[in-house]
């Protein structure tokens, strides 16, 4: 499905040129995943959407990342937890996502950062290869462990605009790209984040 040429869109200099690219070659494949992706995330009784990113707001820059994200919501993802597979231009990620847009008001930041809080046991059993982004619109990560659960978990309770998103990343460069190998430790990457986010599902009901 992905492999390591999908990364030489981010060499196009300019918006009109890397949206054709994106348009053209990438958002196919998160269509493709999201026949894969779909039925995994159903199994949970809800109905599941593919949101791929238009970038319709950039009228100079071109994008630095694209993504498809999934979430129980037709209209959009970003208030909800949700699930985000994307390319950055040295890797490709997929997580689960707790956005800043969660957080209307303090009762609900208070709220969901109790919720993340909570589940803790559940994200640090996660494979030790599974990393923590504080923030979606940068491509820097931090491992998975306990200090690090706990220091963006807190900032995530205590600053409005701080995120908290923890799943797999897979370098440019990793010999599965461009094989079956790599569809698979998604699909399987996606299962062990489902279970988290079920916890926090069933909490939040």
């Amino acid at each position: 499905m992905f492999n390591n040429q999908d990364f030489r869109i981010f060499e196009a200099p300019t918006l009109a040129e890397r949206m054709q690219l994106i348009q053209q070659q990438i958002d196919p494949k998160f269509e493709d995943f999201a026949k894969l992706a779909l039925p995994i995330l159903e199994e949970d009784g809800q109905a599941w959407y593919a949101h791929v990113a238009k970038h319709l707001r950039r009228t100079v820059y071109p994008p630095d990342n694209t993504w498809v994200a999934f979430a129980p919501n037709k209209r959009g993802y970003k208030m909800l937890p949700h699930f985000e597979l994307g390319l950055w231009d040295d890797c490709l990620y997929l997580y689960l996502s707790f956005l800043e847009n969660l957080k209307q008001d303090a009762t609900k930041q208070a709220l969901w950062t109790e919720r993340i809080q909570a589940q803790q046991s559940h994200f640090l059993d996660l494979p030790q290869n599974f990393v923590i982004s504080p923030n979606h619109m940068e491509p820097a990560v931090i491992s998975l462990d306990a200090t690090n659960f706990e220091r963006t978990v807190m900032q995530f309770g205590q600053k409005k605009h701080t995120e908290f998103l923890v799943g797999l990343r897979i370098a440019k460069g990793d010999p599965r790209f461009g094989t079956a190998d790599l569809d698979y430790a998604l699909c399987e990457a996606l299962r062990k984040l489902q279970n988290v986010y079920e916890c926090i599902r069933v909490q939040s009901e």
